[in-house]
């Protein structure tokens, strides 16, 4: 009777539950928005890029620093995931609060031109995410509970420079080592309900821990200027990411825990399977551009570019890796599309601000793919309604040398994936401080 108890629960585990095949890279996109200012403008800041932050967004940009500046950030990001799977509805929580930048700029005196250099840290990708599936299989009489979450993040700690070539034309470079951690979490339990069985619940618990050990990325910056415009572009080099992952599962009986109806308790431990693969990445573009159009108004916008169907791995036919991921067949390249304003109050150091950005997911599926797509069994992932992002925020100077910055985005997407539906909102604070001297 345990024996058919186990077998059904597995089954079902594997036909309702997300991960049945391959899993989506981390790696592959998952922008966490950078700088407090520029994330209240929607992200449009390759042709602003005139503070701390110009080191991710524009290293060009640095020349339009003319005080020796220290920026220090914070940020709190909040998920919630409300899925349906098959009639049953469910709901699911997660949020952190990070570091989220630290860095200094120094403008070097020079004859002519400008001459800046910087360094310093930023979190440049989000990893939290979180999903819950409830149902019931009448057949087995049996109820369960599936819990996922992924916990972690990518941050590159910098250094970079940047110069006047001409009055109007700065180019720059940053040199950046990333690295990172990303915990995802599996938690599946099932139930008798109606005492059908000796046992009363089954419970496992499966954890992947991915390192991604220390690479680096170098940033190509160019920007135009004249006394009302500024137009930016960046090349950003693909990291290639060394992923060591430590996979803690159920042994071959496949439960971490079993309670039976007179209160006892077996618990088996976990097994524990390391290895290690290659991911490289695409090199990423962005272009962008500001407009002052009247006295204390500024408008920006801006585009990013990945072709993430370009990323490939390393040393390791895809077959071989844990996540079995086909690049060009289960992806998407990603455009996103920033635009923002900053206004200037009148008489008071305040600024206030606005924008919106759109950040398609580039996972389409489906999960086996070297099956047919079939809706029932090997759907395609539909972005019923895809990922976009508004945002406000707010500066304020105090003294001429510190200024207080606030951000709040938040960004919706649903995606079905029969038969699972999601409805996402992600919620994200950001607050810094600058201190210019």
């Amino acid at each position: 009777m345990m024996r058919r108890f186990r077998e059904s629960a597995v089954v079902t585990s594997l036909a309702l539950a997300i991960p049945a095949f391959s899993q989506e890279e981390r790696a592959v996109d998952h922008f966490a928005g950078v700088g407090v200012r520029a994330m209240a403008m929607g992200g449009a800041y390759s042709g602003v890029a005139d503070d701390f932050t110009a080191i991710f967004w524009n290293p060009a940009g640095l020349v339009q620093v003319q005080e020796r500046e220290v920026h220090v950030a914070f940020l709190r990001n909040g998920v919630t995931n409300d899925s349906e799977l098959d009639g049953t509805a469910s709901s699911s929580e997660l949020s952190n609060t990070r570091f989220g930048s630290l860095g200094f700029v120094y403008p070097y005196p020079v004859y002519r031109g400008s001459l800046v250099f910087a360094a310093g840290f930023n979190r440049v990708k989000d990893f939290d995410w979180s999903l819950r599936d409830r149902g019931f299989v009448a057949a087995d009489s049996l109820s369960f509970d599936n819990y996922f979450s992924h916990e972690g993040e990518l941050a590159m700690t910098s250094v970079a420079a940047a110069v006047d070539v001409s009055p109007s034309i700065s180019l720059g470079v940053a040199a950046s080592l990333i690295s990172g951690e990303d915990e995802a979490v599996n938690e599946y339990e099932s139930l008798d309900s109606e005492d059908y069985f000796l046992e009363k619940r089954f419970t496992a618990r499966e954890v992947f821990v991915d390192d991604y050990e220390t690479t680096y990325q170098v940033t190509l910056g160019a920007m135009v200027r004249s006394p009302v415009a500024r137009f930016g572009a960046t090349v950003g080099t693909g990291p290639t990411h060394e992923v060591s992952y430590t996979f803690k599962a159920p042994p071959d009986a496949g439960w971490n825990s079993i309670e039976y109806d007179d209160g006892s308790l077996v618990e088996t431990p976990n097994e524990q399977i390391r290895d290690s693969y290659e991911i490289s990445l695409p090199l990423e573009f962005g272009v962008g551009a500001s407009l002052r159009p009247v006295s204390g108004l500024l408008v920006a916008a801006g585009v990013h570019v990945a072709e993430w169907t370009q990323t490939e791995y390393r040393g390791k036919d895809e077959s071989e890796v844990r996540a079995n991921t086909s690049f060009e067949s289960q992806y998407r390249d990603g455009t996103r599309y920033h635009f923002g304003m900053e206004w200037q109050v009148p008489v008071v150091a305040l600024d206030l601000r606005a924008g919106y950005y759109t950040d398609p997911l580039p996972f389409v599926g489906p999960r086996d793919p070297g099956r047919e797509v079939d809706s029932e069994t090997n759907p395609l992932v539909i972005a019923s309604r895809d990922r976009a992002f508004l945002t406000l925020g707010a500066g304020l100077e105090l003294e001429e040398a510190v200024e207080v910055n606030l951000a709040w985005n938040r960004g919706t997407f649903e995606r079905l994936e029969h038969p699972l539906k999601e409805e996402v909102t992600v919620d994200r604070a950001f607050i810094g401080l600058s201190y210019h001297f």
